[in-house]
């Protein structure tokens, strides 16, 4: 046996008029409705990396973990990141516990349409990954990263082990030399003919709206008071081409995610809009009582998780200002009908 070993749609219902109000962002929890294709990714990767973590493991089993040793794993780690630096966002998500750290890391915004297409289309092996079948299986599956990925993940997680088990006076001294990961990079910088998208680190919702559109969708914003303060077309082009410098004071997030999901049902920004809100973290919380002695005086920028939350309120919940909306998106269709 040879293993890979690491140490080598907007639902449709019909909506009521609710009464305009602010309200208290709920704290969001763990969990979110990924996308079922993401989610076979997520768990086969996760079958592989159990595989290969546990044969390390009892590779490594008797030996201590000393500072020397555990630094070789960290060089390991970033070895594989500086080879793939699309992959330098996923051990954050993994040490956070996210059990889809690979959908919330910065990979899938990274990769190429036709990586990205590869992905979105994957099919679950038929088989239950096992050390007999380890390699066999592996073989059989023609993604970009994936064996990389498995190696990254696999070693985090010993590197991880090794740190609960360190001596006190290493930890200390790790502790003062802290991992470095490099900052995450496109794939466009491996293949240069392709045009970036990100601009000083924010990602685009790669936006498809002519100037007479961003108008309509202005005074959308405005008539419904969707932020704090008026939004101009020109910040609004900002916004949804990653070049914010100023995250938007959001008055209500059902109305912002009410809005987001269908300009993305009828494709005017990315299917994936939460995850680059999430990353360029473009929106806050209203100031409310609630919010103030939630984060205190600090500024909290509303996370994916809260943002699907709102989605699933407003499946069973009144949205404010949704005639607004729903008449500003056929506007919309209709001058892209001309």
């Amino acid at each position: 046996m040879t293993l890979v070993t690491c140490v080598g749609n907007i639902t449709d219902i019909g909506y009521l008029w609710g009464m305009y109000g602010y309200y208290e962002d709920e704290e969001y929890t763990q969990g979110s409705n990924i996308p079922d294709e993401f989610s076979v990714i997520q768990q086969t990767l996760d079958s592989f990396v159990e595989i290969n973590y546990k044969t390390a493991g009892n590779v490594e089993a008797g030996i201590k973990p000393t500072q020397e040793y555990i630094a070789n794993i960290k060089g390991k780690i970033l070895d594989i990141i500086r080879n793939n630096p699309l992959l330098a966002s996923v051990p954050k998500y993994l040490r956070d516990g996210r059990e889809d750290y690979l959908w919330y890391s910065d990979f899938f915004d990274d990769i190429t349409k036709n990586t990205y297409l590869k992905y979105h289309t994957f099919i679950k092996p038929e088989n239950k990954i096992t050390a007999t079948n380890y390699t066999e299986e592996l073989s059989k599956i023609d993604l970009p990263y994936f064996k990389e990925l498995i190696n990254l993940v696999s070693l985090e997680r010993l590197y991880m082990d090794y740190e609960k088990r360190m001596p006190k006076e290493t930890k200390e001294i790790n502790q003062t030399v802290p991992l470095q990961l490099p900052e995450p990079k496109s794939e466009i910088a491996i293949k240069p003919i392709l045009n970036s998208k990100k601009v000083s680190g924010k990602r685009s919702y790669e936006p498809k709206l002519t100037d007479k559109q961003y108008a309509l969708l202005t005074k959308c914003m405005e008539t419904i008071q969707l932020f704090r303060r008026p939004v101009k077309v020109t910040e609004l082009k900002k916004l949804l081409k990653g070049k914010l410098t100023e995250p938007l004071q959001v008055t209500n997030q059902k109305s912002l995610v009410y809005l987001f999901d269908l300009l993305n049902e009828y494709k005017y920004i990315k299917e994936t809009w939460m995850s680059v809100a999430d990353r360029n973290k473009d929106f806050i919380s209203f100031r409310t009582k609630g919010n103030e002695q939630r984060y205190g005086n600090e500024i909290h920028y509303i996370p994916m998780q809260q943002l699907v939350n709102d989605r699933k309120r407003n499946v069973s919940q009144a949205v404010h200002g949704f005639i607004d909306i729903e008449e500003t998106i056929d506007q919309l269709n209709e001058i892209r009908e001309k």
